[in-house]
């Protein structure tokens, strides 16, 4: 009886002949088991998750060696379809994996291609939805769904399919704390169900109930590994040596703080007055009434769950989108939406969307004069962003934190009077996450002014600034979504 799901032996690959993604790396994972794979951004996670379920080398081509099986079967032996019988995969862009253009029908995608019954998918999708407590979301549009929701249907097709190996890439990076809950519940389902699960994070926290075992890459190979009792009593010392992120879960009462006695500005550089936002003008509203001050160089962070309408409040304030109703002013002008586009500057969740270049260089310098002083602006960001050896590198081949953090570099080379940041972590190890934590307070002291969306309260909990939580209709007394704002 073969007991090993997953077996690499000898593994290397490098895209397009170029730097080694994983060197001589071998792994063996039981059947059943949970293996948490983690380490720095662009250390080969993705690339190994990749390797596993056969986007290498069927879609992602290189120079690949050794040899890799699945349930005892080579893979040098597979046809490429063969693997998605055996293989469910999440991605770290869940948007990238879907088919249709509604929920229900990406839910029954993968077990329709299979030729599972008309019966079994039924039942299947009724359970998922359930599970995951996506009923709300069964008639939606994919294109209407926040990336926490999008990351959940992703999720939920393969749960639906129900293949012997589950691969998931970042799959908690758009998730708020409820959505990190509900999958650690239903890994721990899966593995009930004698799964073999594989997880690619920088999140650990969700996960430490439900792993076995925790492998640490660098550079392309295992560095470390750790059976889960083995990781839990690594001091915090040893976990930072690593830049790993907390083992412990931070709540949002972490985050609000009592009143400190701060004073306040006499003068407002941001203001919301009535605010009412929805997806267009003609869209049921997603925040009503809205009012609020922001102050020059303020570093305001925004919280809630998936689905509440941040993202849309942020496309809102940089002029990406037309309230509803009120007014935003800046320095007490009211400001239209082409005013707003000129003052603001929006980092978008989805960095592809954002990049254009041909390398990382001309990335940070596209739609600058190109002045001394830009060019040495431009250096000093990528060397405080770890970035400046990749600066000859196409921007499409950079891994997702460091895609990241171009982005967020693009960003601060504008100088913006208002810089907006829609999950600035979500492919960040906690090194990266502490070096841009430190950067934006700079930018903030140089009297730039920060609106960040984030569900990553470890991020969240390094500043000592106001939190706006967005909460839900079902747990608030009115129907629309409220807000508290904390000092």
């Amino acid at each position: 009886m073969i007991k090993q799901a997953i077996k690499l032996t000898d593994i290397s690959f490098s895209y397009d002949a170029g730097e080694p993604q994983l060197k001589n790396l071998s792994l063996e994972i039981k059947k059943g088991e949970c293996v948490l794979v983690t380490g720095a951004s662009g250390c080969g996670k993705t690339t190994l998750t990749r390797l596993i379920n056969g986007l290498i080398p069927h879609y992602y081509e290189g120079e690949l060696t050794g040899e890799l099986y699945l349930n005892g079967e080579n893979t040098q032996e597979m046809e490429d379809w063969e693997y998605g019988k055996q293989v469910g995969s999440v991605f770290q862009d869940a948007r990238s994996q879907f088919f249709t253009s509604n929920v229900l029908d990406e839910l029954a995608f993968a077990s329709e291609n299979y030729c599972q019954s008309a019966e079994t998918i039924n039942r299947r999708i009724d359970y998922v939805l359930q599970l995951n407590q996506m009923e709300q979301l069964k008639k939606r549009k994919l294109a209407q769904l926040s990336s926490g929701e999008k990351q959940k249907v992703a999720m939920g097709a393969v749960e639906v399919h129900f293949p012997e190996i589950f691969v998931l890439d970042e799959p908690s990076a758009n998730l708020d704390n409820q959505g990190n809950s509900q999958l650690s519940a239903t890994i721990k389902q899966l593995k009930q169900a004698g799964k073999t699960i594989v997880v690619a994070d920088h999140r650990i926290h969700y996960l430490m109930d439900v792993v076995d075992r925790v492998v640490y890459m660098a550079k392309g190979e295992i560095a470390a590994q750790w059976t889960i009792d083995e990781f839990r009593h690594l001091s915090k010392a040893s976990v930072h040596s690593f830049d790993l992120r907390e083992k412990q879960e931070i709540s949002i009462t972490d985050l609000l703080r009592a009143d400190t006695g701060k004073e306040q500005s006499d003068s407002s550089f941001l203001s919301l007055k009535g605010l009412t936002i929805g997806y267009h003008r003609l869209a049921p509203s997603l925040i009503k009434n809205l009012d609020l001050e922001v102050a020059k160089g303020e570093i305001i962070l925004i919280t809630g769950e998936n689905g509440l309408g941040k993202t849309t409040l942020a496309r809102t304030l940089c002029g990406l989108n037309k309230q509803q109703a009120g007014t935003i002013s800046i320095n007490g002008q009211p400001q239209s939406v082409k005013k707003r586009r000129e003052k603001c500057w929006f980092v978008l969740q989805d960095a592809d969307y954002q990049l254009f270049s041909d390398s990382v260089w001309n990335e940070l310098l596209l739609g600058t004069k190109k002045t001394d002083a830009d060019v040495v602006k431009a250096e000093r960001l990528l060397k405080e962003l770890n970035l400046l050896k990749f600066k000859d590198q196409h921007p499409a081949t950079l891994s997702g934190g460091q895609k990241q953090r171009l982005v967020f570099a693009v960003g601060l080379m504008r100088e913006p009077e208002l810089l907006i940041l829609d999950e600035p972590t979500s492919g960040l190890d906690a090194g990266n996450m502490r070096r841009v934590q430190r950067m934006i307070v700079d930018y903030a002291n140089k009297g730039i002014t920060f609106v960040i969306i984030t569900h990553d309260f470890e991020f969240a909990k390094g500043f000592g600034h106001s939190t706006i939580q967005l909460g839900n209709s079902s747990s608030s007394k009115t129907k629309q979504p409220d807000l508290a704002v904390f000092e």
